[in-house]
């Protein structure tokens, strides 16, 4: 039994929401998908967030100088200026998932410690009313 809600948390590792209408559809109880989801995504959030910040600290400063001019200059990092931190977390966190979102955050050099706090609090929020939704549609 323990073993599915384990898959349902490195299914939110990988595709994110969609963790949680998988997890309702195996039969397992709402509760535990939205817990097993919420953790898992979380858990991988502080992970990425501080082994990816250091990787990336030492790929641009040995490896790659220039690189860090070139990101600040695309049109990722107008979104970023327009939407800010709290709007790539709480986008990414609901419709791209948090693998891409995460890569997105690093690659940009957004604060690690606001982001990881918006991708959190949106991943609970976000994941609490899909999981009302899938929860009253299947």
């Amino acid at each position: 039994m323990w073993f599915d809600y384990v898959l349902v948390m490195i299914l939110a590792i990988l595709a994110g929401g969609w963790s949680l209408p998988a997890g309702i559809q195996f039969g397992l109880d709402p509760l535990g998908v939205y817990i097993a989801a919420v953790v898992g995504s979380a858990l991988y959030a502080i992970l990425v967030l501080t082994v990816g910040g250091r990787w990336r600290d030492v790929v641009f400063d040995r490896f790659l100088p220039d690189a860090e001019e070139k990101v600040t200059e695309g049109r990722a990092s107008e979104i970023l200026e327009r939407w800010g931190v709290a709007g790539l977390a709480v986008i990414g966190s609901v419709l791209l998932g948090p693998t891409i979102t995460l890569a997105a955050a690093l690659v940009l050099g957004v604060e690690r410690r606001r982001f990881a706090v918006w991708f959190i609090v949106s991943t609970v929020v976000s994941f609490a009313v899909l999981t009302v939704f899938w929860s009253a549609v299947l």
